[in-house]
């Protein structure tokens, strides 16, 4: 005759039924073969294992000849064992029904007393289906929360491995900056590393703390499914429904997502050219590493600009003479470019901002419409920011007016690879901005006094 171990082992995890036609997948787990190929009909891609969730690319599976012959042989003992009977202990009858008020297996004599008179019964089989169904629903919840934690860890561990790839990359750019400046720079080197390792930890730190949140909740989940699971594998119904309430209140856990953390670095760690800049206004007297020198282009220079003899100086001023038409020349607005453009590499550029009330700075595409009104924006070409009135009419990027004070010159470092053009107050070197894009054409700085007052816009030469 068969042992309840027999039968449990006969068992298909999917439907909890004696197997029909098993089949078993390379990590030797055994399932109906239609439970299976339902499981993973609306898997698109890669499968996996419903018990111990091992991923395949392939959707192998194969006959478990051995099991068949030993799930048939099964059957056929069955039938002629007898089932094993509950009896109440009170009356010595068989338990038949269910109060749902109490949560119990009940005889009839019980469901017929005083005490279960005005109470909820039903008979225990169909109470049994009842709770199965119950617990089936609870099992699918925690599966898919289950599922959504798996997801959550897979980010958080990406995260992680993302974060210590961005910190190699610039611990390897930190000491090939160095090597240039050899001896006088190997105290600033020391310093830069260990900021960057104690600002990194420290990200590091939430990382794994959000981590390790998710894994707890995991856990948790792995217990919940652990103890239905072996819920639903119980046969008898007396059984199947003993603490079945406490057990269905376990299962209405659900996966908290921890709160997101930061992935970045802070900008003075990471943004360029912050690092190198500060050093080497701290190092002037040993090398000389300067800002790059531009000119202004007088062909792209709209009416009403006065551009110094130099081509350095910009203002805005009623007695320059109208100039002629040009392709290049900006007709509306007051713009100008610089006749140095950039389509590779990394470059800083300074401009004296002095009191300028009023001011549009950046850079801009080769090929932007220089014609009528532009809306100056990164859509059209445009990478620039503002101090000016009009800068919500013109759609362009207004920062400095949320400074306590108003930066008298202006860094701008554009690296061409990388996309980006980062803005700072070069005066103190903090960061007011960055735009990140994708750069495919010739780039050109751009400058625009405005027309509310008449300072002008200097280009500051290395």
């Amino acid at each position: 005759m068969a042992s309840p171990d027999l039968t449990q082992e006969l068992t298909c995890p999917i439907c909890l039924e004696i197997f029909t036609h098993p089949v078993f997948l390379e990590c030797g787990h055994h399932f109906c073969s239609s439970c299976i190929s339902q499981s993973w009909q609306k898997v698109p891609g890669d499968v996996s294992c419903p018990q111990c969730r091992q991923v395949f690319t392939q959707r192998n599976v194969r006959p478990a000849r051995t099991l068949i012959n030993i799930v048939e042989k099964f059957r056929e003992v069955k039938v002629t064992q007898p089932q094993e009977e509950f009896y109440c202990q009170e009356h010595e009858e068989k338990l038949k029904l269910f109060c749902e008020d109490e949560h119990k297996a009940i005889c009839v004599v019980c469901g017929m007393s005083r005490a279960h008179k005005t109470h909820s019964v039903i008979p225990i089989k169909e109470a049994a289906q009842i709770y199965k169904n119950k617990l089936e629903t609870s099992l699918e919840t925690l599966q898919k929360q289950m599922d959504l934690s798996l997801h959550r860890k897979r980010e958080r561990e990406d995260g992680i491995s993302h974060m210590k790839a961005e910190v190699d990359r610039l611990r390897n750019e930190i000491n090939s900056e160095f090597e240039k400046m050899h001896k006088f720079l190997f105290e600033k080197e020391e310093l830069m590393k260990a900021k960057l390792e104690r600002k990194s930890n420290k990200v590091f730190e939430d990382m794994e703390n959000n981590l390790t949140k998710t894994m707890d909740e995991m856990s948790s989940l792995e217990a919940a499914i652990r103890d239905l699971k072996s819920r639903l594998e119980v046969q008898l119904a007396p059984e199947f429904l003993k603490d079945i309430q406490d057990l269905l209140m376990r299962s209405q856990m659900e996966f908290h997502k921890p709160g997101t953390v930061s992935t970045q670095l802070p900008v003075d760690i990471a943004g360029e050219p912050f690092k190198y800049i500060k050093v080497w206004r701290e190092m002037r007297a040993v090398i000389s590493p300067v800002p790059a020198s531009l000119t202004l282009d007088l062909e792209t220079a709209s009416d009403g600009l006065i551009i110094s003899q130099d081509l350095t100086i910009v203002r805005f001023g009623n007695e320059e003479p109208d100039r002629p038409d040009h392709p290049k020349r900006f007709d509306v607005y007051l713009n100008v470019l610089s006749s140095q453009s950039f389509t590779s590499g990394r470059h800083y550029w300074e401009v004296g901002l002095g009191d300028k009330t009023d001011w549009i700075v950046g850079v801009c595409r080769e090929s932007v419409n220089r014609k009528g009104d532009i809306t100056q924006s990164p859509e059209n070409g445009f990478w620039v920011i503002a101090w000016t009135e009009d800068c919500k009419s013109l759609k362009i990027l207004d920062v400095i007016s949320q400074l306590e004070m108003k930066p008298r010159k202006l860094g701008i470092y554009l690296d061409y690879e990388g996309g980006q053009v980062s803005f700072y107050d070069s005066e103190d070197m903090s960061h007011l901005y960055t735009f990140t894009d994708t750069f495919t054409e010739k780039l050109y700085p751009i400058f625009n006094p405005c027309n509310n007052d008449s300072d002008p816009l200097t280009l500051l030469s290395g």
